[in-house]
């Protein structure tokens, strides 16, 4: 457990991209189905080869609180190709509670977890406030993965803040880490938001070897409409990997509204 790298995960920054399809201030004009084309490239400081994933990302958003999402993602890591789909359902089963579902595969799986799925819990237990909780497992060719996530969220003018402590256990060991996020709402559907997280979690630093890793990362990300059909997505990430190398990845996307 000593070999030491982190990361935001761009299935983090998707995540968070994906969850505002849905929230109050999505999209010009209210648009229901989304189409997204994304493309990430992460350098390593140790002359490792680069990452490289690209996403194409269906999103239909049925209400405010419901929306079906699948993803089709091909990456490449440690110079190996990987390809997986998953999904993700969101549905209200009240005026002020949300449950999320979601999952992948990969027939792969050289570097991906072989399967994930995912549920959460969200709940509006005053204005403007929200408590989160879910539980993941993720399953890899030599370990499996158990993560928990409890957030706080706070809805404020045109800002929203989150913390988050997330525990996880693999190999026999448990660990956690925290996370914060801060966003800024601005024009009719745009955002821009910051990501912090310290601790650790289950991640590959081989094709085959997964650990808890100490995490010390940053992210900003956002999405901005250019028309009200067309928006762009972004991240810059920043992952400093103890003396093991540094990370720099940029994400862009260009998503279509209909």
């Amino acid at each position: 457990m000593k070999n030491k790298t982190i990361q935001i995960s761009s299935a983090v920054v998707a995540a968070v991209l994906v969850q505002s399809v849905w929230a109050d201030v999505a999209t010009p004009g209210g648009a229901t189905t989304h189409i997204e084309l994304s493309a990430d490239s992460s350098r390593l400081s140790n002359g490792t080869p680069d990452w490289r994933e690209t996403t194409l990302r269906l999103t239909r958003k049925l209400s405010r609180q419901s929306a079906r999402t699948i993803e089709l993602t091909q990456t490449n890591r440690f110079g190996l190709d990987d390809q997986e789909i998953s999904g993700l359902l969101s549905t209200p089963l009240s005026d002020k509670l949300t449950a999320t579902v979601s999952g992948s595969i990969s027939p792969t799986h050289r570097v991906l977890a072989r399967q994930r799925v995912e549920g959460s819990i969200q709940y509006e237990f005053a204005p403007a406030w929200l408590v989160h909780g879910g539980l993941g497992h993720r399953r890899y060719d030599t370990v499996r993965v158990d993560q928990a996530n409890l957030m706080l969220e706070h809805y404020f003018s045109s800002f929203s803040v989150s913390a988050a402590w997330k525990p996880v256990r693999a190999s026999g060991v448990s660990s956690e880490s925290a996370e914060l996020r801060f966003s800024y709402y601005y024009g009719d559907a745009n955002f821009a938001g910051l990501i912090v997280s310290n601790g650790q979690e289950a991640t590959s630093i081989t094709p085959s070897t997964v650990v808890l890793a100490d995490v010390r990362a940053i992210a900003l990300l956002g999405r901005h409409w250019l028309t009200r059909q067309w928006a762009m997505n972004y991240a810059l990430t920043r992952a400093q990997q103890g003396n093991f190398y540094t990370r720099n990845s940029v994400r862009l996307g260009a998503e279509y509204a209909f």
